[in-house]
């Protein structure tokens, strides 16, 4: 029997924001082409080396153990929609990647915000699937709408939209998705504000490990997320 595909380390961000009925998700369309090619998802991406880097130290304020997924939460933010999560409120990211991002936010004297994030729960892909991650999934909040700023490269398209909506969807054919993403959202969508999502979120302890498998008649072991009462 062959050994499990090591599970790459990554982070992603549901970044919410409040209207005057319910609340929002910021969901991004990525392009037509490798594992995730064509897939409605939040914004993020792999841990890379600059994560777990000395300019990441300087450069990303906040975080404990979880530092380097909190930095490569922002860090993908910031490249895939323009928008950086600093210290000072949400602003225009530098058009710039990675090391050079980094090193542009420090010129600047603009700090990310690791304390912007809000740690919902950490997925790792079942043993059995040929591509693996180990993902931190965190919420940030945004109170004025920012301007989206997508990376051509990676994404063909961006939508705030109610956890429910982007549920109705997917059953519709309109909106793939893999299942942690739509498992994030029925969690979501039981919160009626931002500020609920993450009062919601912080009664786990962040480490709970969500690692869903497949039994033989194809079902999936149920998947228990914060505060599911």
């Amino acid at each position: 029997m062959e050994a499990p595909v090591p599970a790459r380390p990554s982070a992603t961000v549901m970044l919410l924001r409040d209207t005057d009925e319910s609340v929002e998700v910021l969901m991004v369309r990525r392009h037509a082409r490798g594992f995730f090619g064509g897939l409605t998802a939040f914004p993020g991406g792999a841990v890379d080396p600059v994560d777990r880097s000395a300019l990441a130290e300087a450069v990303v304020m906040g975080g404990g153990d979880d530092h380097e997924f909190r930095s490569a939460a922002l860090r993908e933010l910031a490249e895939e929609t323009g928008l950086a999560l600093t210290t000072r409120g949400v602003a225009p990211s530098p058009d710039a990647l990675g090391a050079e991002l980094f090193d542009e936010l420090l010129q600047a004297g603009v700090g990310l915000d690791g304390e912007a994030l809000t740690l919902v729960s950490r997925w790792v892909t079942p043993e059995e699937a040929p591509s693996r991650f180990d993902t931190r999934f965190y919420l940030a909040r945004v109170g004025a709408t920012p301007e989206i700023r997508l990376a051509p490269d990676e994404l063909v398209d961006h939508v705030w939209i109610t956890p429910k909506k982007a549920l109705v969807g997917h059953d519709r054919g309109e909106l793939q998705m893999f299942l942690p993403t739509m498992s994030h959202l029925r969690w979501l969508s039981l919160r009626a504000s931002a500020d609920e999502a993450v009062a919601a979120a912080k009664g786990a302890d962040g480490r709970t490990l969500i690692a869903p498998r497949r039994m033989e008649d194809g079902s999936i072991v149920p998947i228990h997320m914060p505060d599911d009462s």
